[in-house]
């Protein structure tokens, strides 16, 4: 029997004038949002403040599709893998409509290079997991599958995949019903009844529409209307390094505390740095350092190898505090504050009504490092939420990804009155 969804997490049946939306945010995020919206039928306006797609988190030369694996089934590995398989039937899709993305689905090894992902692979192995998802391998088949000598045991994703992310925004903005509207900055939201209207920093109207979409990285939480959204900015920074003789033998994508990809036009990205509280982070030598140190932690001998080394890139990444992204409508938090305000005394589903939300305006956002991995699932979920369409198994994730999530957890932890 399915979980009965509380009324705080239900939404209303939507009814649109126009299939017609505005996107804010180029990012990898906002393209997928766009794309999956044109395939419905809409007309979307993409909004992007720099010239080109892609220039902030989304702006590595190479970032990895994995799925997330957690030792005993759970919610969020459930969601890690249907975004996962998602992702990468959308770039084949793509592909087979003539777009030309930077890929390849080289395989993942993720190393048992602690404690903790030791007893994880243990755990994995008693699971009887399908073999085409992913293989538990000893030291020799992990050094086979990796072409070089890996002194650990491994958790193979023989599907995973590397992928240049701005070829992939390119071709999900590349559709006949996007239209990207570059170097405009959308700061501020004001509702003249049933529309949005987005204004720039001169407070001039750059575009409108009934249905309006966050997805803006960094800055999720920059308009008045998704200020309450709890996030955590974190600055990361890749590393680039000439491939040698010995590197070019790598085949996969490796997993440690960061991550390796193979050759790539004959050189290695490496990475990432996670910095709290940057807010405008630049290429420094100190991140390069730290990617180096890490690396070389692992895997001595790889790192070791490498002719030259440079800076890659450095953005911050927008992640949530439970790790799931935001995908869904924003609440009215004045009327959840109001009408759920005493959950904490364990009243039951039934005494409370249906949630209110600010009617046309949604999230997309809080991927964290793994948006390239998840933001086409959230988009497809979120697409056939807006389209009343949503298929049953992605009810769950839907919920789990609430927007209102966070106020919904501190009023049912609110400490009743002393009496």
């Amino acid at each position: 029997m399915s979980k009965k969804t509380p009324p705080w997490f239900k939404y209303p049946s939507y009814h649109w004038k126009k299939q017609q939306a505005v996107v804010i945010g180029g990012g990898i995020a906002g393209c997928q949002m766009a794309w999956h919206l044109c395939e419905k039928g809409w007309q979307v306006t993409l909004i992007e403040r720099h010239k080109a797609l892609a220039i902030e988190a989304s702006g590595n030369k190479a970032g990895v599709i994995s799925p997330k694996m957690t030792a005993l089934p759970s919610i969020g590995e459930d969601f890690y893998r249907h975004a996962f398989e998602y992702t990468l039937s959308l770039i084949k899709k793509l592909e087979d409509r003539g777009e030309n993305i930077e890929w390849q689905a080289s395989g993942v090894l993720q190393l048992t290079h602690n404690d903790r992902e030791e007893k994880r692979w243990h755990a994995l192995q008693n699971r009887n997991l399908t073999t085409d998802f992913i293989q538990l391998l000893d030291e020799q088949k992990t050094s086979e599958v990796a072409g070089i000598c890996l002194p650990y045991k491994s958790s193979y994703f023989p599907k995973g995949a590397w992928v240049n992310p701005s070829s992939l925004t390119n071709s999900l903005a590349n559709h006949p019903n996007c239209t990207v509207s570059f170097q405009t900055d959308a700061l501020e939201l004001v509702q003249n009844e049933s529309i949005w209207q987005l204004l720039n920093h001169k407070n001039q109207l750059v575009a409108k529409s009934e249905v309006v979409i966050i997805a803006n990285g960094k800055d999720l939480m920059s308009f008045q209307q998704s200020n309450f959204l709890p996030g955590l900015a974190v600055a990361g920074q890749t590393s680039i390094a000439t491939a040698s003789a010995t590197t070019k033998k790598l085949k996969t994508v490796i997993g440690h505390e960061g991550y390796l990809t193979p050759s790539i036009n004959g050189q290695h990205v490496f990475g990432a740095t996670f910095e709290r509280n940057i807010d405008d982070p630049t290429l420094n030598a100190h991140a390069d350092k730290l990617n180096f140190t890490n690396l070389h932690s692992y895997l001595p001998n790889i790192a070791n190898a490498f002719l030259h080394r440079k800076s890659g890139h450095t953005a911050v990444r927008m992640t949530t505090p439970d790790r799931f992204p935001y995908v869904g409508a924003l609440p009215n938090k004045a009327f959840y504050n109001k009408t759920y305000h005493d959950l904490h005394q364990g009243k039951q589903y039934k005494q409370y009504p249906k949630a209110e939300y600010q009617t046309g305006l949604f999230v997309l956002g809080g991927l964290g490092s793994r948006g390239l991995t998840t933001s086409g699932y959230c988009a497809n979920i979120l697409t056939n939420l807006i389209n009343n369409m949503l298929e049953k198994n992605q009810k769950s994730h839907l919920e789990n990804c609430h927007p209102a999530r966070f106020i919904i957890n501190k009023l049912k932890r609110k400490q009743p009155p002393k009496q």
